[in-house]
């Protein structure tokens, strides 16, 4: 070859090179992902509650601007990145890194990206940690992760599918794969990605005839040659940064090399696919694509066809797998007797939610056209289910799935996203009449896979969640990892979440708060993961934690006053304390602050969770009614006494109704809850009567219950009322408490709620809530 050819394929080889890896570049907005290990040894769990906080705090900032249609698909366009790679023999400098998306999640990726139009700058990122932008990215980006002696982070490319496991059992989880882009959820491990695209579909849906694609790829394709020219001098990451030395030692797999090996081998291929592109006369639908074709659920099935079809007639797919830690998961491990992920059980799964959810979606809008994304997840994996269609929930998806799934749109559809992802990239050429019959293979293989192996049976039964704030105090006996996973169980079933209930740390040494109380999952988790860098607690100092408790306290009432509130969730103090030791000279101190706080403060309560060991060191502690201790290590036991803990109001003096503003609470409960509401006794001391005045908003009907109760379960003076539409009712307790006579406390009961499915703003957790 002469030297003018040798030069002329050199410059060829690096703009086709160029084109290859502008395409697969790292975004510059996820880059912080891949410095430090942040994306590949997450900080926050990968579970729905997670997922949900991070989104809710996105929706509830640009509330007004931004509806379900443009969060999702900016969501997708913002922070999903699919087949993303780790390439060893790329060194890392600043502004290069060994990361790029050549897997083969990404050709269907694009093809999400292309139909499901999105705007990512659009998103209030600013408000989330780097922490909550990264697992977000990392919950819904799909790649495998695998692990070798050489190297830590080797990404799944594409593994020959002759390679198998010959019934070898792995007992090292540095063997097994990773999956990325999965979350746990109640119902079971799940592709939230898919999920979100085929909502983002089904705001946006679209039918395009494959060979209308074909010529928006041809259009696209010119463009693109013509960027690739142009980045070659703007791009940081561009390869002319390299010597030729680094150049030739990168490591290419077979999907990058096709597009630079010399003309005469590679055209009979993609000049076939486009000949049978061009006389399709198919349809992609955006919803079957994004279903499980970008990790929507059909799509899933067409991947296998084109990848695994001209390999044999054996293919596998639904990949397993398990979590390194249920309290705080974090890390995904694949199992399969195959060596090859083209299809998983979670994305799986993932898909056929997606599907589910699209099926009812566009209803749902037009009865009620302001209902978030965060609401749609939150509510189709409760046990409750979507409140618009109850039946329409995870736990019981068997129930909708062939419904959402019929076997003829599944096989048209994947057969049509087989043909478009063969032509981007297969490893044969197949006749359309063979790819019809790998299509029928698989979709029959997946419907009797689906329906006798993949919906297990699950428990839909209501489960009872406390709505509190709580403040956690520990002694330091536990190792710092048993007590970051048992902080995790409290973080769950404590409902901790931006509509459930808020939590607080205080070091139990220092007396400094570890946690300010939040009702953010994911700032707790962040705490969590910091543990190891404080100073660790190494003694219980009794008074020091009061002192910090009775001053948020006062701080927290405080502020209500100001700002006119006479009421707050139920407020406790939890102490994990089954070592602590208290002195005798520390015990006549605490005892008076203690009655002091109590004093100001009767309505908190104090659950001690201590040990055989100290039981009656606490015993003296136990001043009140609002006083508990748990004696076995049962931490069951916490959840189902703060599930009792009434919310608390404190009445107004006529000083304070004088004022302008009426001092209030306002409040929302759910059809399938109950709210209580106490005054404590203490606070009706001296006062002639108590009026209490409900008003409504014709958001639904309710019944509402007061009563006085002395001792526990004697009520005495019930009055109860049903409310509906807009209405204002006063009731009125005129049980006079002196000095001298015994004083009850007052309650009051919200129950029997129906709803008109009018909760719109923001504060509402549900449509079907009731405001009041």
């Amino acid at each position: 070859m002469s030297n003018k050819s040798l030069f002329y394929y050199s410059i060829l080889f690096v703009i086709e090179l160029q084109l290859i890896w502008t395409q697969t570049t790292i975004p510059k907005s996820l880059r912080e992902c891949y410095k430090n290990n942040v994306t590949l040894d997450p900080p926050i769990p990968l579970n729905l509650r997670i997922l949900v906080d991070i989104i809710q705090k996105m929706e509830k900032y640009s509330y007004s601007t931004i509806d379900m249609r443009v969060m999702s698909s900016s969501i997708l366009h913002r922070f999903r990145f699919d087949g993303i790679e780790y390439h060893k023999n790329i060194q890392t400098t600043e502004n290069i890194l060994p990361f790029s998306g050549t897997g083969i999640q990404r050709i269907k990726h694009k093809l999400i990206e292309e139909l499901i139009p999105g705007k990512a700058e659009i998103l209030p990122v600013h408000i989330l940690s780097q922490e909550e932008r990264c697992i977000l990215h990392q919950a819904i980006s799909s790649s495998i992760l695998l692990f070798d002696n050489e190297n830590k982070y080797k990404l799944y490319g594409q593994i020959p599918q002759t390679e198998k496991l010959k019934g070898r059992m792995l007992t090292d989880t540095w063997n097994y794969p990773r999956q990325q882009g999965v979350i746990l959820t109640p119902c079971g491990t799940i592709a939230p990605g898919i999920i979100i695209g085929a909502i983002a579909a089904s705001l946006q849906h679209q039918n395009i005839a494959v060979n209308q694609l074909v010529t928006n790829l041809e259009t696209s394709s010119d463009t693109a040659h013509y960027d690739s020219n142009k980045i070659l001098f703007n791009n940081d990451f561009h390869l002319l940064k390299m010597n030729s030395t680094n150049i030739y030692n990168l490591k290419y797999d077979k999907e990058e090399v096709e597009f630079i090996l010399p003309r005469n081998q590679i055209i009979h291929k993609p000049s076939m696919w486009y000949n049978a592109l061009k006389s399709s006369s198919m349809k992609i639908d955006n919803i079957w694509l994004t279903t499980i074709a970008g990790k929507i659920y059909y799509c899933e099935l067409a991947e296998m066809v084109v990848y695994q079809g001209p390999l044999g007639n054996n293919m596998t797919f639904g990949a397993t797998g398990f979590w390194q830690n249920i309290m705080r998961p974090t890390i995904y491990y694949l199992t399969n007797s195959y060596k090859n992920f083209d299809v998983t059980r979670a994305e799986l799964i993932g898909g056929i939610d997606g599907m589910i959810i699209s099926s009812y979606l566009q209803s749902w809008i037009q009865d009620f056209y302001s209902l978030r994304l965060s609401q749609i997840l939150e509510m189709y994996y409760s046990y409750e289910g979507v409140v618009f269609n109850t039946n329409v929930k995870a736990c019981d998806r068997i129930q909708t799935f062939q419904y959402a799934v019929p076997k003829t749109i599944l096989n048209e559809q994947t057969y049509a996203i087989a043909q478009t992802l063969a032509y981007r990239k297969s490893i044969a050429y197949i006749s359309p009449e063979t790819l019809q019959q790998m299509v029928d293979f698989a979709t029959e293989k997946f419907y009797t896979y689906a329906e006798n192996h993949l919906f297990p049976e699950l428990s839909c039964h209501q489960i009872n969640q406390p709505q509190i704030e709580a403040i956690i105090i520990f002694d330091g006996t536990w190792t710092i990892q048993y007590m970051i996973d048992f902080l995790a169980i409290l973080i769950q079933d404590l409902d901790i979440s931006m509509y459930g209930s808020k939590m607080g740390i205080i070091n139990s040494t220092s007396g400094e708060w570890l946690l300010n109380v939040t009702n953010s999952p994911s700032i707790a988790f962040q705490t969590l993961n910091n543990f190891t860098n404080v100073m660790w607690s190494t003694q219980f100092n009794y008074m020091q934690v009061l002192k910090t408790v009775f001053s948020y306290l006062n701080n927290t009432w405080e502020y209500n006053h100001k700002h006119h509130i006479i009421g707050n969730l139920g407020q406790v103090v939890i102490l994990l304390v089954p070592l602590a030791h208290i002195s005798n000279n520390e015990k006549e101190s605490i005892m008076t602050l203690l009655h002091q706080l109590k004093y100001n403060h009767p309505d908190v309560h104090f659950v001690y969770y201590v040990s055989r060991y100290n039981e009656n060191l606490f015993e003296p502690f136990i001043l009140s009614n609002e006083d508990y201790m748990i004696k076995n290590s049962n931490i069951d036991a916490i959840v189902q006494y703060v599930l009792k803990i009434p919310r608390a109001l404190r009445p107004a003096t006529t000083l304070d109704l004088n004022n302008s503003k009426i001092p209030q609470i306002e409040d929302y409960i759910s059809p399938s809850k109950s709210i209580t509401y106490r005054i404590h006794s203490h606070w009706k001391q001296n006062m002639k009567k108590i009026l209490i005045k409900i008003h409504t908003f014709d958001y639904g009907t309710m019944k509402v219950c007061m009563w006085i109760e002395f001792k526990s379960n004697n009520r005495k003076n019930l009055q109860c009322i049903e409310l509906a539409g807009y209405k204002e009712i006063i009731l009125t307790d005129h049980f006079k408490c002196t000095s001298i006579s015994a004083c009850p406390n007052l309650y009051l009961h919200i129950q029997n709620v129906t709803s008109l499915y009018k909760c719109a703003e923001i504060d509402c957790k549900t449509p079907d809530q009731i405001r009041m």
